[in-house]
């Protein structure tokens, strides 16, 4: 069967880096399932992917770029998710026209996506959503605060526009509600070769490592175990992500004694991941960020189970990562914030033979079905290839 036409309208370019980009350049580059072309407001490494650039309308740009953008960050961010998706795009218009798609597929946020459903009615092609984060509540995706709320709704009625939704979590089906045609399909994980070559070199002691997100709150986090681990013996923590927005000195420190390693590379990081005798993931329990606690995924987790190690998941009751591990196993559960029980938890599976034997076998288990990439990949596949048959 001839690969369907694609077309991918972004505001972040599939690329084997991390976060949401990561996921789609999983799902979407690597295998080359689909004949891709993608339009993206974000700025494109030259020869990356076959790509119509879209931009804001010249003046607008002009000061987004200039000394003022910083101080007018709020009011520009509101006219990308207000005003901007209310005008038709020339260069995305053209870009349809000449790719010919057999389906749109859209990275469901605040701005550009409401861009991308209304050329999907337009052209009445088929209208394919991937809501992998509650993007109206983080941080950089919303102007002025009071507007979340308009955001959200406008999220949800995306969700019910789309002739097909992935959900990255159950959490985030459930909130967004009942749908014909919604999938939930996990952040797809990297089809990993665990390394013979571990890295860096043991210490001797138990070793907790993180990689991810390593930012706002995630970093608060990180940062009250790191200071907590550095109190004690036996046991140390290395942490890989990029941006670290750390205390000045914390950071210094974590970089100078090997705690913070900065950015890696999949193939790199999958190292580190090798050296450990315990996997950290984390969910935030700040009570402003539950509805995102509540609908997202950390994509790491499904990466973490793919080394047989055990995974300690550290987060709030209501996370969908908790809920999902409650009735599958997979992770040594953590749901007070205090960073002492995560020590707990390290000085529990380093202690019992059985119990470390137990969580790896688990995660082994996640791998192997629920969390499996094949499997994964193969439901977004199939049903994008049926809803391009239905429409065709």
């Amino acid at each position: 069967m001839e690969k369907p036409r694609a077309l991918l309208v972004s505001i972040v370019p599939p690329r084997n880096d991390c976060g949401v980009r990561i996921v789609m350049h999983r799902h979407l580059v690597e295998g080359n399932p689909f004949k891709l072309h993608v339009a993206s407001n974000a700025d494109f490494e030259d020869g990356l992917l076959v790509h119509t650039p879209l931009r804001l309308p010249y003046l607008i740009h002009r000061v987004r770029k200039s000394r003022f953008g910083p101080r007018l960050a709020t009011w520009i961010t509101d006219y990308e998710n207000f005003v901007w998706p209310l005008t038709v795009s020339r260069a995305l218009e053209e870009a349809v026209e000449k790719f010919q798609p057999e389906v749109i597929i859209t990275l469901a946020e605040c701005g550009l996506c409401h861009i991308a459903r209304k050329a999907a009615e337009r052209h009445r092609i088929p209208l394919v959503g991937l809501f992998l984060d509650w993007f109206p509540v983080m941080r950089g995706h919303y102007g002025h605060k009071s507007t979340q709320r308009i955001l959200s709704r406008r999220y949800r009625e995306l969700y019910a526009a789309c002739d097909l939704a992935f959900c990255t979590s159950d959490g985030m089906q459930e909130v967004l509600g009942p749908h014909p045609n919604s999938h939930v399909i996990y952040p797809m994980p990297g089809r990993h070769v665990v390394p013979e070559k571990a890295w860096p070199p043991r210490s001797g002691k138990f070793r907790v490592v993180y990689v991810g997100s390593v930012d706002n709150f995630y970093g608060r986090m990180l940062c009250s175990l790191i200071e907590r681990i550095e109190a004690t013996d036996g046991l140390e923590i290395m942490v890989v992500g990029p941006n670290a927005d750390w205390p000045k000195q914390l950071l210094e420190r974590a970089r100078a004694n090997g705690t913070y390693l900065g950015f890696k590379p999949p193939e790199e990081a999958a190292k580190v991941l090798a050296s450990a005798d315990a996997l950290l993931s984390v969910m935030s329990f700040e009570k402003e960020h539950e509805l995102f606690m509540r609908t997202s995924f950390t994509t790491k987790f499904l990466d973490y189970v793919a080394f047989g190690k055990p995974v300690i998941l550290w987060g709030p009751e209501y996370c969908t990562p908790v809920q999902l591990v409650r009735q599958q196993g997979g992770a040594f559960i953590v749901t007070q914030p205090n960073a002492k029980k995560v020590l707990d938890a390290c000085a529990k599976i380093a202690t019992n033979d059985e119990l470390r034997k137990h969580l790896a076998a688990e995660a082994m288990a996640l791998h192997d079905g629920l969390f499996n990439p094949e499997r994964l990949q193969r439901v977004f596949i199939e049903q994008i290839k049926k809803l391009a048959a239905e429409s065709a």
